[in-house]
């Protein structure tokens, strides 16, 4: 289990800490609508992903993307790590988004790349996150 914030909008978001490539912790979103685990640009670049100098992904490539607000350039890379809480998945397909227009903290999503092979269990009266392997 891992404990989980609710942001402070009307919104009622889901926030937890992450690691990626063991470093952070970085405020990451719950999102299970959406397809691909996101790292900001901001928090990319502190991580070296923009020019691909982490040592495990070879530089980005450009594509676009849908937003829930509209169209948005993503460049996809593939990390070494994000964990939250004591899971860890290895070899995640992120897009790296500019996510200050959202007008948020927030330094990624954790979306479909990283939960995929996971059974999510959201408890909100206790605000903990469960991913349990599924078998």
């Amino acid at each position: 289990m891992t404990k989980f914030r609710i942001s402070e909008s009307g919104k009622r978001i889901i926030t937890v800490d992450a690691m990626v490539n063991g470093k952070g912790p970085f405020n990451f979103v719950v999102d299970t609508g959406a397809s691909h685990t996101v790292i900001s640009s901001q928090t990319a670049e502190k991580l070296g992903l923009e020019t691909g100098s982490s040592g495990c992904c070879g530089p980005a490539t450009g594509r676009s993307a849908q937003g829930a607000g509209g169209p948005v350039v993503a460049r996809a890379t593939t990390v070494e790590s994000v964990e939250v809480g004591d899971v860890e998945v290895k070899n995640v397909e992120v897009a790296l988004i500019d996510l200050t227009s959202l007008d948020r903290n927030w330094d990624g999503i954790i979306g479909y790349t990283f939960m995929k092979d996971y059974k999510v269990v959201i408890d909100y009266p206790r605000q903990e996150i469960s991913f349990e392997k599924a078998v």
